[in-house]
């Protein structure tokens, strides 16, 4: 059933979202009805329930529409009963499709495949946990998203998706990347390379930009994502840019339509530069009520033509009815600095909706060229993998940490950092912050040129952080890097640095650390160092600070009437600097159990201002002052007084805050 049996289209005027009244669920009004017809194949979801990043189970199954117009047949591909499917893709001939899908009774999410005439279903990955995100790729293998490897996000604790590949058959399941919280939403570039969605939850660090990687998971950077917006449903555009979903929202992929014009800028530009244009600017991109309606899934048809599923204005998320529609982009303006590129929405065609089901993730049936192949270069028989940085002292501010100053900060040495994931069904009494585990792989020298090269143990997320001359963490990378087996990666050219206008930037043609051995710092996450308030920070508070550091209680006496029962009434003086260091177990606002002394300590944001410590932050951090007597603490000297920490217990502080200050 459609939502307008005329089988007319919806023209948009530009205005036309705000001429649809907040809350309507109605047809558009007849009188921006036009007639036009196409003759491709439209492959789409019917769900019961909201589709936000593979988080619903809701009913559905996948159906077709042909032809692409509102007088279109609308056939099943499949028809079952409490089934879970999403995220259809199309093969490059044009017949068949890549689904995921949980079927009746089952107990994950596989990949399946199906012709489009809906005959010669079949099961692709089976196994672990619950795959999404299906695409074909160039050179005949298949890459998806899944949960399988158990591992935990570092926002919520729920089970995290990363990308794999096989083969056409399941066979030869392989990880390709490493994030430590979602990779979502995969397609492939013109190039032959991947872009997709990554959630980045470094400590309070929370975004979602994209990355674009290899198709065996090398060569992974960042793409684009400017600070304070976040990009979902990412498709390339035939003009060589980006489609997506803008939002301001953590895990919400609905919002207004923008393209991300890549030749504009660098890949993370302040807000407002102008390097990509909101093309439906009424429709809010910070979450519901969507007073005029809100948008998933674009995708390119053909030419400058695209579908996307729309929600006329509705008050709440749960009552939302996306619908299908297509439009077309035009562009104006000469690209220059002078005169830049201007994309705009021209019609909004009205396509197709069952008033009782949402309409999601459609995509055209119809053959198309394949993307060059970019060889497989994982060379497995290696462990290890090298990351090369061209120049530590190339970067912005937009993030809000510091800028070292090449010739006047002292940066020789870098922390090496590694992830501990999280894995499925281990308790989530890490932190009383926002950090997840983290362990010490080591150190290694940086040149006078600000580059360096490390030696790192494949497949395995890892950090670092530049050191001052005090050796406290002065710019801790915010993002999670890996290499795969063989890999060298010599792409980074500073830490959220300008990347120019066009082309591949480059800050330090020649770095000094090209031509030196790595440091190597190859080891196993087992032997990797760990600091830890339990076992580590914990005693020497107990020894040398609880002393000076607990709340004082005096008693004194007072009448009660009418009994004339004398009862001593206590009185509490606060510890130096309201700093309770008691070891009583005392609990968080977020239902987590730790001692006193630790949460005093530790940062935790819920607790409101207070805290001595800043997790990853040794220079904000007062505690790091105080132990080491400088900065806030330059004229009293040395902490604990009378019983100074010795150098090493010293040292253990500063890498305990920078590793994000954890409980265990």
């Amino acid at each position: 059933m459609s939502r307008n049996s005329s089988g007319k289209n919806l023209v948009w005027t530009g205005l036309l979202i705000l001429a649809l009244a907040p809350g309507c669920q109605e047809s558009a009004p007849d009188d921006l009805i036009v007639e036009e017809e196409t003759t491709e194949v439209l492959i789409f979801v019917k769900t019961k329930g909201e589709e936000t990043l593979n988080r619903s189970n809701a009913e559905g199954n996948l159906y077709k529409l042909s032809p692409i117009s509102p007088d279109g047949k609308v056939t099943a591909i499949t028809n079952y009963t409490g089934a879970r499917i999403s995220d259809p893709t199309v093969s490059y001939d044009g017949t068949k499709i890549l689904f995921s899908m949980r079927p009746p009774g089952g107990s994950a999410r596989n990949i399946y495949e199906i012709n489009v005439d809906g005959t010669e279903l079949r099961q692709v990955t089976s196994g672990g946990g619950d795959d999404f995100d299906p695409l074909y790729l160039p050179d005949g293998c298949v890459m998806f998203t899944s949960n399988r490897d158990g591992e935990m996000d570092e926002y919520n604790h729920s089970p995290a998706e990363h990308l794999y590949r096989c083969d056409m058959d399941g066979e030869n399941i392989e990880r390709v990347s490493f994030n430590q919280s979602d990779d979502f939403d995969p397609t492939v570039l013109p190039s032959g390379q991947i872009v997709y969605t990554r959630w980045e939850h470094f400590g309070n660090f929370n975004r979602f930009p994209l990355f674009v990687t290899n198709p065996d998971g090398t060569g992974t950077f960042h793409k684009y994502g400017p600070h304070n917006r976040n990009f979902f449903h990412a498709q390339p555009t035939p003009d060589g840019r980006l489609i997506a979903i803008e939002s301001t929202r953590i895990n919400m992929d609905a919002g207004p339509i923008a393209v991300l014009k890549l030749e504009g800028g660098p890949a993370d530009p302040a807000v407002g530069d102008n390097h990509w244009d909101v093309l439906t600017t009424q429709v809010n991109n910070d979450g519901a009520p969507w007073a005029y309606g809100a948008f998933k899934y674009p995708f390119p048809l053909e030419g400058n033509k695209y579908v996307a599923s729309y929600t006329l204005p509705s008050a709440t998320e749960d009552e939302v009815d996306y619908g299908l529609y297509t439009f077309t982009l035009k562009e104006t303006g000469a690209g220059t600095e002078e005169d830049p590129a201007r994309i705009e929405i021209v019609d909004l065609t009205f396509l197709y909706n069952d008033p009782e089901w949402n309409e999601y993730d459609a995509c055209i049936a119809a053959p198309r060229d394949k993307e060059p192949v970019i060889e497989y270069s994982v060379d497995k028989s290696v462990d290890f993998g090298i990351f090369m940085a061209q120049d530590i002292f190339n970067r912005g501010t937009s993030d809000g940490q510091e800028r070292p100053q090449k010739g006047v900060d002292v940066i020789d040495k870098i922390a090496v950092i590694a992830a501990r994931p999280t894995m499925r069904g281990e308790m989530n009494n890490i932190s009383a912050n926002e950090f997840e585990k983290r362990a010490l792989l080591g150190f290694a020298p940086v040149q006078e040129d600000g580059s360096f090269r490390i030696k790192v143990p494949a497949d395995m997320p890892v950090s670092f952080a530049t050191l001052d001359d005090l050796e406290r963490g002065f710019v801790v990378k915010r993002t999670w890097i890996y290499t795969r087996p063989g890999e060298e990666f010599d792409k980074c050219t500073g830490c959220h640095e300008d990347r120019g206008t066009s082309g591949e930037f480059i800050s330090n043609p020649n770095p000094l650390a090209k031509n030196m051995e790595p440091t190597d710092l190859n080891i196993r996450i087992e032997d990797a160092t760990v600091i830890n308030y339990e076992n580590d920070i914990g005693p020497i508070v107990q020894a040398k600070c609880q002393g000076c550091h607990l709340p004082t209680i005096t008693y004194r006496d007072s009448l009660v009437l009418p009994d004339s029962v004398l009862v001593l009434v206590p009185d509490t003086t606060a510890p130096p600097g309201s700093l309770d260091l008691s070891p009583d177990i005392d609990t968080t606002m977020m239902d987590r159990v730790f001692p006193r002394a630790y949460i005093s300590l530790s940062g935790e944001n819920e607790m409101g201002g207070g805290n001595v410590v800043s997790p990853a932050f040794p220079r904000r951090s007062k505690l790091i002052d105080y132990v080491m007597g400088i900065g806030a603490a330059a004229d009293q000297g040395q902490h604990p007084v009378g019983g100074e920490l010795t150098q090493d217990e010293v040292d253990l502080f500063k890498m305990w805050v920078l590793l994000g200050a954890q409980y265990k």
